[in-house]
């Protein structure tokens, strides 16, 4: 069973990369021009919602999933690919004023839309959120490794500390 300070981030999380999944599903519907920009922007959502949450809901049940080096891995992953989709929808927008004309008319992101230019920073906006939600849970899970090990979970380390199973501490010698 992962901690409670665990899941309740991946419950804001999932609620974050839904919203970011319907903000990007409405830019990808409403595009006349091809962009990777955004192609990835829905990779990088569709790919934290399955790792985090899925993968989490699977997690409390079954120990092994919970290993502290898997989770350390995905949410580094997850930490990584949502900050590289939030950089580049940034940078691809270039943060400027949806009432600027010339500015959403020229831009390959909005395409002469007010509309999907706000989509866009929001977006971004709920992507960073999103980033930040996995850099405390990869810093979590690094404590969680040090703690218990990288294939420790905590029941088994608690038992250990005890001295009810493994080496004998000098207090039982």
């Amino acid at each position: 069973m992962l901690a409670l300070a665990d899941n309740i981030l991946r419950i804001i999380n999932f609620l974050f990369l839904v919203i970011s999944i319907g903000l990007i599903s409405s830019l990808l519907n409403t595009q006349d021009r091809h962009s990777s920009r955004v192609n990835y922007c829905m990779f990088a959502c569709a790919y934290g919602i399955f790792t985090d949450s899925l993968y989490g809901v699977f997690a409390n049940f079954i120990e092994p999933l919970a290993w502290p080096l898997v989770l350390f891995t995905l949410d580094f992953l997850n930490f990584v690919f949502t900050f590289t989709a939030g950089t580049v929808l940034a940078v691809g927008i270039r943060a400027h004023s949806c009432n600027n004309s010339s500015y959403v008319d020229s831009n390959k992101i909005t395409q002469g839309s007010g509309t999907r230019c706000r989509q866009a920073q929001a977006a971004v906006a709920f992507l960073y959120f999103s980033c930040a939600i996995f850099l405390a849970k990869t810093l979590m899970s690094v404590f969680n490794m040090i703690s218990n090990g990288a294939f420790g979970s905590g029941s088994f380390s608690k038992r250990r500390r005890t001295g009810q199973v493994g080496v004998p501490t000098i207090s039982q010698v």
